[in-house]
């Protein structure tokens, strides 16, 4: 599948300056087309979103990485487990979203997704319990083991929480 950046407006090409066969523009790669398909709607086209609501994963998402359980979260996601891509194209695309998106918030030694990993992961996506709750589960796990992520991966949770004191 080929996305000419015609096609989705405000869309840039990735860096490469690829060109469609026929002459007529950019081209996305694969993995950027999936990404603005199935993500940039909620994420943002560039991984910036309204945080308070959908999480930012522009210099964040990486920080994820930095634990079992924020690697296995980023996988359990049921718009990420139940996607209709492949593994190995999932993987490719998670790749993207942490090591592409996620920026300098990367750790050290964070280890490529592997369409085996994925695959395995997709087994038990989340379910039948408070995203909420498994968040901030994760969230805290993250910052334990990345404590610099402490002031950007929270900051959804806070507005999330405020939200759910206003609703009440």
């Amino acid at each position: 599948m080929i996305f000419t950046a015609a096609l989705l407006p405000g869309a840039r090409a990735d860096a490469g300056g690829e060109h469609s066969p026929g002459g007529d523009g950019p081209v996305l790669s694969q993995v950027r087309a999936h990404y603005l398909v199935g993500c940039g709607g909620c994420h943002g086209i560039a991984g910036v979103s309204a945080s308070d609501v959908v999480p930012d994963l522009k210099e964040q998402a990486g920080y994820f990485l930095c634990s079992p359980k924020g690697r296995e979260y980023m996988i359990h996601l049921p718009n990420v487990a139940f996607s209709p891509l492949s593994s190995a194209d999932l993987a490719d695309l998670m790749n993207y979203v942490a090591f592409g998106l996620g920026g300098h918030s990367v750790p050290a030694g964070a280890r490529p997704y592997t369409a085996a990993e994925v695959a395995r992961l997709r087994e038990a996506p989340f379910r039948n319990y408070s995203l909420q709750s498994y968040r901030l589960d994760v969230v805290r796990d993250v910052i334990h083991a990345c404590p610099q992520a402490a002031t950007v991966i929270h900051a959804y949770d806070l507005a999330l929480d405020k939200r759910e004191i206003d609703n009440k």
